[in-house]
C-alpha cells in the first residue's frame, strides 16, 4: 500500500515546478522528504521492508521493483532511499531487473542476442540512477555485484543470459562514468585469454544471426574505450596484448578469431581518434577525448611499449602517441619525442622518432625546438651523478697560467688522461651515452639528406647549434663513448657566427684536452695489448687473443676520438682568434709533464719550471718518493752551511774547504718519473700532432676550396734529394693538399709559441743575427735552448715541417740562432776525426741547414753545404756554419717571401766553402758540381 501510494504521488506531482527542474536523484529525494506525508509514507515502507526482508526478501524486492517498473522513472527516489538502507539486496535485485528488461525484446529471438534498437529503454536509466545514488557509500558493493553478474553469465546454462550480460554491462558503463571506471579497472583483469575464448564461443551464433547488432556492439566497445580516462594505458595494453600476444605471454593464448576481433577494435579506435583530433567545436576549440587525456599522463609507459613493439603493434602505438601529442599540445609532444631519443637502444627503435615526428609536425610544426630543449635538460640532469665517477682535482702551479686555466690544471689533465685510459675508469657507461648517440644518428641522417640535396637545410641542425654550450660539457665527461658522440655532434652541427667568444674559447680548450686524452688512451691500450699478448703462452693464447681484440677496439675508439678532435679543430681554425688559441693549446700542451712522453719527450724540472719553483730554499718542500707521495722539509740549505763555515775557526784553505758541497745522501735524490713509449707509437703521435698543427695553419687558394682537404703533415720534399741522409724520425709523408699554404698569422703565432717554450726570457730574442763572436755572450742561454729542445725532440719535427714559411722562420730566428751557436761552439773545440762522429751536433747541423734552405734564408750554392758535412772535420764544419752565419747577418731575416726569394749568394760567401773543397778534393770531388757553376 505504501509503495503504491508513493508511486501514485510521485507520478502525479512529477510535473510540478520544483520537482521538474531537479537535476539529480538526490535532489528529488531531498524534495520529497521535505514533504511530511511523503516522509511518513517512506518511514512506514522502510519499517515494513526491514521487518520482512529477513524472512521473504524476494517478496519485498519484487514488490519494490514492480512499483518501480510501474511508476518509473518517477519512483526511482524511493528505490534509491530503500536501497541505501539495504544496499546489497537492492543492488543485486536492481541489476537483475535491469538485465531482464534489457533482454526482453518481443521483436527478436531470445537466442539472437540484444537488439541495439532497444538499448535506450527507460528502465536502464533508472538502474543507472539508483546505482549512481548508492555509489558514494556503497561503491565496493556495486563493484562486487557487477563482477558477480558477469561471472555468473559465464557459467549460466541459459543462452540468453550468456549473450546479453556483457552488452548490458557495457551499456550501463556508457551511461555512467562511475560504472565505466569500475568496469575498466576490474573487467580488464577478469578478461583472461581463456575467458575471451569462452565469450567468443558464446557470441558466435549471435554474430552470424545479427551481424549489424554485433558491429554496433564493437562500436560500443570502442566508444567506451574512447571515454575511458582512468586506466587508459591499461586498456590499451590489454587490447594490444590480446590482438598481438607477445612471447612472454604464458598459459592459454587467444584464438585467431579473438585476435582478429581485437585488431578490428584497434582499427576502429584509430579511426575514431583521428576523427576526434581533426574535428573542432563550434567555437573552434578542440574536442576533448578522455582516452587521450589519460594517455597524456602516461607517455613514458607508451614510449617503452613502442620501443619493444614489432609487427602490427608498431603502427598502432605510433598513431596513439601521435594523436596523444596532437591532443595534449606542444609540451606533451616534445616530451614524447624526447623520450624516444633518450630510450631508443637500436637504430630500428630510433626510426620511430621519424614516424612520430612526421605526424606531430602536421599539427605542431615547431615541436623540434622544445624537444631538443627537453633532451638537453634531461642530459644535464643526468650529468650531476656522473661527476661522482670523475677523478679528484688537485691544483699545482704551472707555467702559462692562462692556458692552464682554460684547458685544466696539470693535475686535472693528468687525471683526465689516466681516467681516459685505464687507471681511472667510469663506474659504468654513463647514461648520457644513449641520448647523445641517438642525436648523432639523427643529425647524421639529416646531413646525408642535405648532401643528397633531398632537403636544402635542416631545422634539427639549426636548433642543435643553440646547444653548443651543453655539448662542451659533455665532451669533458670521462666516458669515451660520450666524448665521441659529443665531438661528432659538435663537428656535424658546426659553429654559427652567433657563438660568443667565451663559448668558443671553452670549446677549443675542451677539444684540446680530449685530444691529448685520446692519445693517452690509445698509447695505454696498445701497451696493454702488447704486454698481455707477450705474457700469454701455450693454451692461454685463445684467451689472450680475445683480450687483445678488446684492447684493439679500445684503441680504435681512441683513434676515432682523435680524428673527431682534428675535425673540430679544422672547423674552429676558420676563426682567427680561435686558431691562435688552438696553436697555443696544442704546442704548449705537448710540452706539459703529463703529455710530453707521448711524443718522445721528457720533462726536466730544472729546465721547464720557473726559477721560483726550481731554486732551493730553506723551507722548500720536495717530493722525495713519487710512488708514496711522501714529503720532507729540506732544512739543509747549502747557503746557510757555507755561511756558518765562514764564521768558524780559520783553517788552511784546501780546495775542499773553499766551498762546501753538502753531505752525500743527506737529501734523498728525486726519483725520475720519465715515461717512455715504443718508437712506432711516438712516431705516430708526432705525425698526428703535426697533422693537427697543419689543420690550424693551412690556407687554401680559391681553386682548392671546393674540394675537401685531406689531412696529413707535409714532408717538404722540395730539395729533399739534396739533403744528406740522417738517422732521425723525420716526417716522411705527404698527405697535405698540394695547394695548401701556411697562413701568415698562424705561422707567426706558431713561431712565437715555440720561442716562448724554448727560450728563458725575451732579452736576446732579436730576430737579427749579430756578429758571430756575440754568441759568447749568450752561451748559457743558448745551452738552455739546446737542452730544452733535446728533451722535447718533437719540436724538431715542427721546425722542419713548417720551415717552408719564411714568416715562421722569421719568428723562430732566436731559436735557430741559439742552436747554430751551440753546434758551432761544440765543433770549434771538438777533437773528433770527422764531423759525423759528433752524432747529435752533426744531426742538428743537417736539420738546421735544411730548415734555412726551406725558408729560402740561404740560397744556392750555399744551401748545399750540408752535403759536405759527412766528409769534413769538426773544425771545418764550424767554418761552414760560420759562413752561413755571416751570410744571414749580411742578409737579415725577413718575413716577406718575395724579398727573401730574390736574394742570391755571391762569391764572397763561398770563399770558405771553396777552400774546404780544395783541401779535400780527393773525397769531395764528386760534389764540385753542387758547389760551383760548372
Amino acid at each position: 500500500w505504501t509503495l503504491t501510494l508513493l508511486g501514485q504521488l510521485s507520478s502525479k506531482y512529477a510535473a510540478k515546478r520544483g520537482i521538474q527542474h531537479a537535476t539529480s536523484l538526490n535532489e528529488v529525494l531531498q524534495m520529497w522528504l521535505a514533504c511530511e506525508p511523503a516522509k511518513m509514507l517512506m518511514e512506514i515502507s522502510t519499517e515494513c521492508f526491514a521487518a520482512m526482508v529477513g524472512a521473504a526478501p524476494d517478496m519485498c524486492v519484487d514488490s519494490l521493483l514492480e512499483a518501480s517498473v510501474r511508476y518509473s522513472p518517477h519512483f526511482d527516489w524511493v528505490v534509491a532511499h530503500i536501497g541505501s538502507c539495504f544496499p546489497r539486496t537492492i543492488i543485486t535485485r536492481v541489476l537483475n531487473c535491469g538485465l531482464k528488461d534489457f533482454c526482453s525484446d518481443s521483436g527478436h529471438d531470445k537466442e539472437s542476442g540484444p537488439s541495439t534498437n532497444r538499448l535506450k529503454v527507460p528502465k536502464m536509466a533508472s538502474v543507472v540512477g539508483i546505482l549512481g545514488h548508492l555509489a558514494s557509500k556503497h561503491g565496493h558493493d556495486i563493484r562486487k555485484a557487477l563482477m558477480a553478474l558477469f561471472e555468473a553469465s559465464l557459467h549460466s546454462d541459459a543462452m540468453n543470459s550468456k549473450v546479453t550480460t556483457l552488452p548490458f554491462l557495457l551499456q550501463l558503463a556508457s551511461m555512467s562514468d562511475m560504472l565505466l571506471q569500475i568496469l575498466t579497472t576490474d573487467l580488464v583483469c577478469i578478461l583472461t585469454p581463456s575467458t575471451l575464448n569462452q565469450l567468443h564461443r558464446q557470441f558466435t551464433h549471435w554474430k552470424r544471426a545479427s551481424p549489424g547488432d554485433y558491429n554496433s556492439f564493437l562500436n560500443l566497445v570502442v566508444h567506451l574505450i574512447v571515454k575511458s580516462r582512468i586506466g587508459a594505458c591499461d586498456i590499451i595494453s590489454f587490447v594490444l596484448n590480446t590482438a598481438v600476444p607477445t612471447e612472454r605471454t604464458k598459459g592459454e593464448l587467444p584464438t585467431e578469431e579473438v585476435r582478429e576481433t581485437c585488431a578490428e577494435i584497434m582499427h576502429i579506435l584509430m579511426f575514431e581518434l583521428q576523427r576526434g583530433i581533426l574535428s573542432t567545436k563550434s567555437d573552434m576549440r578542440a574536442v576533448e577525448i578522455p582516452l587521450l587525456v589519460g594517455l597524456a599522463s602516461q607517455t613514458d609507459t607508451l614510449t617503452n611499449m613502442l620501443m619493444a613493439a614489432e609487427g602490427r603493434r608498431l603502427p598502432w602505438l605510433q598513431k596513439l602517441l601521435t594523436y596523444t601529442a596532437l591532443h595534449a599540445g606542444q609540451s606533451c609532444a616534445a616530451s614524447i619525442l624526447a623520450s624516444i631519443i633518450c630510450n631508443a637502444q637500436t637504430p630500428v627503435q630510433l626510426s620511430n622518432f621519424y614516424n612520430v615526428k612526421q605526424g606531430i609536425e602536421v599539427g605542431i610544426p615547431s615541436v623540434l625546438q622544445q624537444t631538443l630543449q627537453q633532451v638537453f635538460n634531461r642530459l644535464e640532469a643526468l650529468a650531476s651523478p656522473s661527476l661522482d665517477c670523475q677523478p679528484p682535482v688537485a691544483k699545482l702551479p704551472r707555467l702559462h697560467s692562462q692556458v692552464s686555466t682554460l684547458t685544466g690544471t696539470a693535475a686535472e689533465r693528468e687525471e683526465t688522461s689516466s681516467s681516459s685510459s685505464s687507471s681511472v675508469k667510469p663506474c659504468h657507461p654513463l647514461p648520457q651515452l644513449v641520448p647523445l648517440r641517438n642525436l648523432e644518428r639523427i643529425t647524421a641522417a639529416e646531413k646525408r639528406k642535405i648532401k643528397k640535396k633531398q632537403i636544402s637545410s635542416s631545422r634539427l641542425v639549426k636548433e642543435l647549434q643553440s646547444h653548443q654550450a651543453s655539448m662542451v660539457s659533455f665532451i669533458l665527461l670521462p666516458d669515451p663513448g660520450v666524448q665521441r658522440c659529443a665531438l661528432s655532434l659538435v663537428h656535424m652541427v658546426g659553429f654559427p657566427p652567433s657563438l660568443g667568444s667565451a663559448l668558443l674559447t671553452r670549446l677549443a680548450g675542451a677539444v684540446a684536452r680530449v685530444y691529448f686524452g685520446s692519445l693517452h688512451r690509445k698509447a695505454e691500450m696498445e701497451s696493454l695489448s702488447i704486454a698481455k699478448f707477450s705474457a700469454q703462452g701455450g693454451s692461454k693464447q685463445a684467451k689472450a687473443s680475445g683480450k687483445k681484440e678488446a684492447h684493439r677496439k679500445e684503441g680504435n675508439s681512441a683513434n676515432c676520438i682523435t680524428r673527431l678532435c682534428m675535425s673540430c679543430i679544422d672547423q674552429l681554425s676558420s676563426l682567427p682568434f680561435i686558431r691562435s688559441l688552438l696553436l697555443h693549446y696544442l704546442v704548449d700542451g705537448a710540452t706539459y709533464k703529463e703529455h710530453c712522453h707521448l711524443f718522445g719527450g721528457k720533462w726536466t724540472m730544472s729546465l721547464f719550471e720557473p726559477p721560483s719553483f726550481s731554486s732551493s730554499s730553506a723551507n722548500a718542500e720536495i717530493i722525495l718518493d713519487s710512488a708514496e707521495g711522501s714529503r720532507l722539509a729540506d732544512n739543509n740549505s747549502l747557503l746557510n752551511e757555507n755561511r756558518q763555515q765562514g764564521n768558524s775557526i780559520a783553517l788552511p784553505r784546501f780546495h775542499s774547504s773553499v766551498y762546501h758541497g753538502g753531505v752525500i745522501r743527506q737529501i734523498v735524490k728525486v726519483a725520475s718519473s720519465h715515461k717512455s713509449l715504443p718508437k712506432n707509437q711516438v712516431s705516430a703521435n708526432v705525425l698526428t700532432l703535426v697533422e693537427t698543427l697543419w689543420l690550424c695553419c693551412k690556407e687554401f687558394s680559391h681553386t682548392a676550396q671546393s674540394q675537401p682537404p685531406q689531412w696529413g703533415a707535409p714532408a717538404a720534399l722540395a730539395g729533399a734529394a739534396s739533403m744528406p741522409e740522417v738517422k732521425t724520425e723525420a716526417m716522411d709523408t705527404d698527405l697535405r693538399p698540394k695547394k695548401a699554404a701556411i697562413s701568415e698569422s698562424s705561422a707567426r703565432t706558431l713561431g712565437c709559441v715555440i720561442v716562448d717554450i724554448l727560450t728563458l726570457d725575451s732579452l736576446y730574442n732579436d730576430v737579427n743575427w749579430q756578429d758571430p763572436d756575440f754568441r759568447k755572450v749568450t752561451t748559457e742561454r743558448d745551452i738552455l735552448v739546446w737542452k730544452r729542445l733535446a728533451d722535447m725532440p718533437f719540436l724538431w719535427s715542427i721546425l722542419q715541417e713548417f720551415s717552408s714559411s719564411c714568416v715562421f722562420l722569421y719568428y723562430v730566428s732566436p731559436v735557430l740562432r741559439s742552436l747554430v751557436a751551440v753546434v758551432m761552439n761544440h765543433l770549434e773545440v771538438s777533437r773528433e776525426a770527422r764531423m759525423k762522429n759528433c752524432a747529435q751536433h752533426y744531426e742538428a747541423a743537417v736539420r738546421l741547414v735544411y730548415c734555412l734552405t726551406q725558408g729560402s734564408w740561404i740560397s744556392p750554392p750555399l744551401s748545399n753545404v750540408s752535403e759536405l758535412f759527412p766528409y769534413v772535420t769538426p773544425y771545418e764544419g764550424y767554418l761552414l756554419l760560420l759562413a752561413l752565419w755571416r751570410y744571414i747577418k749580411d742578409k737579415p731575416p725577413s718575413e716577406f717571401e718575395t724579398e727573401v726569394k730574390e736574394r742570391t749568394c755571391d762569391g764572397s760567401h763561398m770563399l770558405i766553402v771553396n777552400s774546404i773543397i780544395h783541401a779535400n778534393i780527393d773525397h769531395m770531388g764528386h760534389l764540385c758540381t753542387r758547389m760551383f757553376n760548372m
